[in-house]
């Protein structure tokens, strides 16, 4: 685990301790505004745009690079001026380099859907975990020269460097803001981190499996998650059977109202259910893989087949339940923020049952 990231840093999924603090406090930001301002409408917007990182591939990326390199550029600064500055440049581009994201990803998606939706925990989890502020955004990414680092070096040295940031800071900061509305809406993407595979490949054998299970920053960071939400519902559950006056405590405050959305005091909704079973699940896997590799060190290590099938199982399950959880937070969120009468969420998860 790193304090801060960059570039190498993030391609390599390494968590930083900056991003999780900077994740943290997006959180929190958004706790306030929504209870302060009576709105969810900050959560629900950046739920709404999340998908343009989320679904970013390689092939979304190879497609960005290429568009955004074939549009008249050349051609339109004809009718500008022979030396164009950086900020001239990038103020064109910006309108250039929205359409081109968001047009990337969208092909990438209707062209390989699996590889995209396969790509969202992973995307999600270096965001959030492995991506801070030190690390500049790019606004094409992978983009070998339209970088915010190119035009840094391209600023002159001296008092003048000055006048150049204060230009500079207002293309940056919406870069920063994108990525930390992104950071905001872990209160509904947080299961997320249940499915996020950052170290695993295709090739990759059972016996490193396991060990990127027992060891990784992500697979800690997974079993803390856990652990602190089996911990929150054993606390809400003797809390309903003991307390008569829980459900009433949660009213009158506007932060406390506004927590009781996802907490729910009155009832345990189902989607706590499947959170419980992925936590349960995080923490049992862990402990499974150091008793498995304790195994291989007495020379007498599980059947590689069995176990195999074991881990795709249990894989299958958390994607099931991480979907439903997500799909329920998101429900409620949109419903809240634009204060429409859905209806609630029913109680039986199937009409017979």
């Amino acid at each position: 685990m790193r304090l801060t990231s960059n570039k190498e840093s993030v391609a390599k999924g390494e968590v930083s301790v900056l991003a999780i603090v900077e994740t943290l406090l997006a959180i929190a930001l958004v706790f306030y505004l929504s209870a302060h301002f009576n709105t969810l409408r900050w959560l629900a917007v950046a739920m709404c745009v999340s998908p343009l990182l989320l679904l970013r591939t390689e092939e979304s990326t190879r497609l960005g690079i290429k568009w955004f390199d074939n549009w008249p550029r050349s051609f339109l600064y004809e009718f500008l001026l022979d030396d164009v500055p950086w900020q001239v440049d990038y103020i064109i581009a910006l309108p250039v380099v929205f359409a081109v994201r968001v047009a990337a990803t969208f092909a990438a998606l209707f062209g390989a859907p699996m590889a995209a939706l396969n790509a969202i925990p992973k995307n999600w989890a270096r965001i959030t975990l492995a991506t801070d502020t030190l690390c500049v955004p790019e606004p094409i990414p992978e983009h070998p020269t339209f970088t915010f680092g190119a035009f840094k070096e391209d600023m002159p040295h001296g008092i003048d460097r000055v006048f150049e940031f204060l230009l500079f800071g207002p293309f940056l900061l919406p870069a920063l803001i994108y990525r930390w509305s992104l950071k905001a809406t872990s209160i509904i993407y947080a299961p997320l981190v249940f499915v996020a595979y950052s170290t695993f490949s295709e090739g990759t054998d059972l016996r490193t499996k396991l060990e990127l299970i027992k060891r990784s920053d992500l697979t800690r960071i997974r079993a803390l998650y856990g652990v602190v939400f089996i911990a929150a519902f054993l606390v809400k559950l003797v809390l309903m059977m003991k307390w008569s006056g829980f459900v009433e405590a949660w009213r009158g405050s506007p932060i406390t109202e506004f927590l009781s959305l996802y907490i729910a005091p009155p009832e345990i909704p189902k989607w706590q259910l499947a959170e419980l079973l992925n936590s349960v699940l995080a923490v049992g896997a862990m402990l499974f893989a150091r008793h498995a590799l304790l195994r291989y060190g007495l020379n007498h290590p599980y059947p590689e087949k069995p176990m195999k099938r074991i881990l795709g199982f249990v894989s299958g399950v958390r994607w099931v339940l991480v979907v439903y959880a997500i799909v329920c937070i998101g429900y409620i969120t949109m419903r809240e923020a634009h204060n429409w009468h859905w209806p609630a969420l029913g109680t039986k998860w199937l009409p017979f049952w």
